[in-house]
C-alpha cells in the first residue's frame, strides 16, 4: 500500500476530523487498520496514497487546490530529517519508530505549520508522543 511521507505524523495525530464525511471514513478506516497492525507493510511515496483518495483538495495530476503542490514539498522535505528513502518498504511501526527517533519539533514545525489542524491546534508536537 503507498503512503505518503506526511501521514506518518497526521496518521498519529489523527482525531476523527477531516475535510468531510468520505474523507473521515476513509481516514478513520486507514488509522484504525494501521493502528491495530502495525506491521502492515507501506511503500513510502511522495504522491496522493490511499489517504489522499478521497480528500476533496486533490485534482488532475496529483495536485492539491491551490496548484503548488506544496503537499509533496512537505513530503520531500520530511525525508531527509526522518531517515527515510522514498519508495522503499517500511511497516508502520518502523516509520514510527523513525519518527520517534529522529522528529523535531522544528521538523515537525516546518511540515505542519501550513496545515489547517495545526493550525486549529489539534495538531501539536507535544501530542505526537502521547500513546494511541
Amino acid at each position: 500500500m503507498d503512503f505518503r511521507v506526511h501521514h506518518i505524523l497526521c496518521t498519529k495525530l489523527y482525531k476523527g476530523l477531516g475535510y468531510d464525511g468520505a474523507f473521515c471514513r476513509n481516514m478513520s478506516e486507514k488509522v484504525s487498520l494501521l493502528r491495530e497492525h502495525p506491521d502492515t507493510l507501506l511503500t513510502l511515496v511522495t504522491d496522493p496514497d490511499v489517504i489522499c483518495a478521497n480528500c476533496p483538495n486533490l485534482r488532475e495530476g496529483n495536485f492539491c487546490t491551490n496548484g503548488d503542490n506544496h503537499v509533496k514539498e512537505k513530503d520531500l522535505a520530511l525525508l531527509a530529517p526522518l531517515h527515510l528513502k522514498e519508495h522503499e518498504a517500511y511497516t508502520y511501526r518502523e516509520l514510527m519508530e523513525h519518527a520517534k527517533a529522529y522528529l523535531t519539533e522544528d521538523v515537525f514545525t516546518k511540515s505542519c505549520s501550513c496545515c489547517q489542524w495545526y493550525k486549529a491546534g489539534i495538531c501539536k508536537y507535544e501530542d505526537f508522543w502521547s500513546k494511541q
